[in-house]
C-alpha cells in the first residue's frame, strides 16, 4: 500500500486513540467503504466537481464527526481516491496494536473446527499474536493447504509440490 495512506491513516488512529473511539470509528469507516457504490465514489474523485460540494454530500452522509473530518481532509488535499488505502492501513494499525493477525487458509475443502482451531493456535503460539482465521475453499487444489498471512504465503498444496517438480525436471 501506499506510504501516504499509511501517514493518513496513523493520524486518524492517533486522533481516535485520544479520543478513545478507535473501534467506533473504524466500524464507520468500514461500514461507510461497503456503502460507498461506484457512482458515489466516481462523484467523489472526479476533478471538475468542487470540494465544497463533494464536503455537502460527505456531511450529509457521515455522523461521525472524526470521520467526516477525515474525508474532509482527503477531499482538500485530492487525495480521496486513497479512501480504501487508508482503511486497509488503519486496520493494519489496529490488528498491529491489539495483537490481532488476520490468517487465509486455502483448502479443497472446509476444514472441521477442531483442524481450524488447531491451526488458529498454533500460528498464534509460533507469532505470539491472536490470529482470527478464514477457511477459503478452492476446489483447483488437489490436496493440502496453503496458509496467506502479512504479505507470506505458505503453500503446502499438492498443485504447488507437482509445479515445483516439474519446474525442476524441466531444467
Amino acid at each position: 500500500m501506499s506510504h501516504i495512506a499509511f501517514q493518513y491513516a496513523e493520524a486518524l488512529f492517533q486522533l481516535a486513540h485520544e479520543e478513545d473511539r478507535v473501534e467506533s470509528l473504524h466500524a464507520h469507516y468500514q461500514a461507510l467503504s461497503e456503502g460507498l457504490d461506484e457512482d458515489i465514489r466516481r462523484f467523489l474523485r472526479h476533478p471538475k466537481i468542487g470540494k465544497n460540494d463533494k464536503k455537502e454530500i460527505l456531511a450529509q452522509a457521515v455522523d461521525d464527526s472524526l470521520l467526516r473530518h477525515f474525508l474532509f481532509v482527503l477531499v482538500d488535499n485530492v487525495r480521496i481516491d486513497l479512501l480504501d488505502d487508508c482503511l486497509h492501513e488503519l486496520t493494519t494499525i489496529i490488528n498491529n496494536q491489539n495483537r490481532v493477525m488476520d490468517v487465509t487458509v486455502h483448502s479443497q475443502h472446509a476444514l472441521s473446527s477442531a483442524d481450524l482451531k488447531t491451526l488458529q493456535a498454533n500460528i498464534g503460539k509460533k507469532h505470539n499474536r491472536t490470529v482470527r482465521l478464514e477457511n477459503v475453499v478452492d476446489p483447483s487444489i488437489i490436496g493440502g493447504i496453503r496458509i496467506e498471512y502479512e504479505g507470506h504465503v505458505l503453500d503446502q498444496t499438492i498443485n504447488h509440490y507437482l509445479h515445483a517438480l516439474k519446474h525442476n525436471l524441466t531444467k
